[in-house]
């Protein structure tokens, strides 16, 4: 008789027999990669607000510990941690999300979209955050940049690294990403993922008071949306991220 890819009726392993036994031990056991992640997305969040707290104390204390100046260090080192273990996990970080955008002109389009959500929600929202809590968003931190080139190239050159690329790397492809693997790649762990993520992305820049904390998680929203509008790639968010920033800079620089 030929070989066919059905067993025979006859030929099918009874539940107490060695070899079914040896076929089951040899089938992958689900979720560990999944549980796996989950615990490496719970360390990376706890690392991430523990990053804002040192910022919070770097910025708001008069006299703050030596350790709260090495807040973005740690926050790289906790990134770089914690992409590794993702992917060791199983993870889907294809290339960290430096990937294309399949038709150019939608990335584009999702740039455009987001630099002008972003600067009509602020523009809409300032006055409530004032309203809310009686002052806009605190931004002492970037005053030495008012009429002057070279802190404003500097401060330029980090925000097109460690803030835009960095933080959508941290936050969009890493925690965001993460998350959603952890709990199982469903609609329901995308949106998920998209509000925790956007959460945690506020409170680390609580140096900037509340209504730092409201504005940048809406920005997060905006950035995780764009993140998976592109399909997992970096590209989109981190430049309108940076463009967004620049502008905001720029306004700063000639105040």
């Amino acid at each position: 008789m030929p070989i066919t890819d059905q067993e025979p009726a006859n030929n099918k392993l009874s539940p107490g027999s060695p070899n079914r036994v040896n076929q089951e031990s040899l089938q992958p056991v689900p979720g560990i990669g999944t549980w796996r992640a989950a615990v490496v997305v719970m360390i990376f969040a706890f690392g991430l607000l523990t990053v804002a707290a040192l910022r919070y104390v770097d910025v708001r204390w008069e006299d703050p510990p030596a350790l709260a100046s090495y807040a973005t260090l740690i926050y790289i080192g906790l990134t770089v941690f914690a992409a590794i273990l993702l992917i060791r996990s199983g993870a889907p970080l294809r290339r960290l999300g430096f990937t294309r955008v399949e038709r150019p002109w939608f990335g584009i389009a999702l740039v455009l979209l987001g630099v002008a959500v972003l600067q009509l929600s602020g523009s809409l929202l300032t006055p409530l955050w004032e309203h809310l809590f009686g002052s806009g968003r605190d931004l002492t931190r970037f005053s030495g940049v008012t009429g002057s080139p070279e802190a404003l190239a500097k401060l330029l050159a980090l925000n097109w690294t460690v803030a835009a690329f960095g933080e959508e790397l941290a936050f969009r492809i890493v925690l965001m990403r993460g998350i959603a693997y952890a709990l199982g790649d469903t609609r329901k762990a995308f949106a998920i993922a998209l509000i925790v993520q956007a959460v945690i992305f506020g409170l680390v820049h609580a140096y900037q008071g509340p209504a730092g904390i409201a504005g940048t998680t809406i920005s997060g929203l905006v950035f995780g949306g764009l993140t998976l509008a592109a399909r997992w790639s970096i590209w989109p968010a981190a430049i309108a991220h940076g463009l967004n920033n620049t502008i905001g800079i720029m306004e700063v620089y000639s105040s």
